[in-house]
């Protein structure tokens, strides 16, 4: 799996790539607000996992399809480039990574 460089500078695949990240952290809540429901209490730990998981998904397929729709013939195919997302995901590029001074 060889990700094109073009996505390595496009906007529209980081912001995919962090709206992925930040549904990790929403499925995370929402199965925290399942728990805690589960003992008793409110469902608005779950109600607020489940809209930030929405939120993300939504801006994760957006990013996906527009960067995916940028990129220059031949393109990945959808699998490919999905393996590529979640591998994002988890792996910093190193010209992603910027320093602070």
């Amino acid at each position: 799996m060889v990700e094109p460089s073009e996505l390595q500078y496009n906007g529209r695949w980081r912001m995919a790539v962090w709206a992925l990240r930040m549904g990790y952290v929403g499925l995370s809540v929402a199965i925290a607000g399942l728990i805690v429901m589960s003992l008793g209490s409110t469902p608005w730990v779950l109600a607020v996992g489940v809209i930030i998981w929405l939120v993300a998904a939504a801006l994760t397929l957006a990013g996906f399809f527009w960067s995916r729709h940028e990129l220059p013939e031949p393109r990945p195919g959808y699998w490919s480039m999905r393996l590529m997302l979640i591998h994002d995901t988890v792996h910093a590029q190193a010209g992603t990574v910027r320093l602070r001074r």
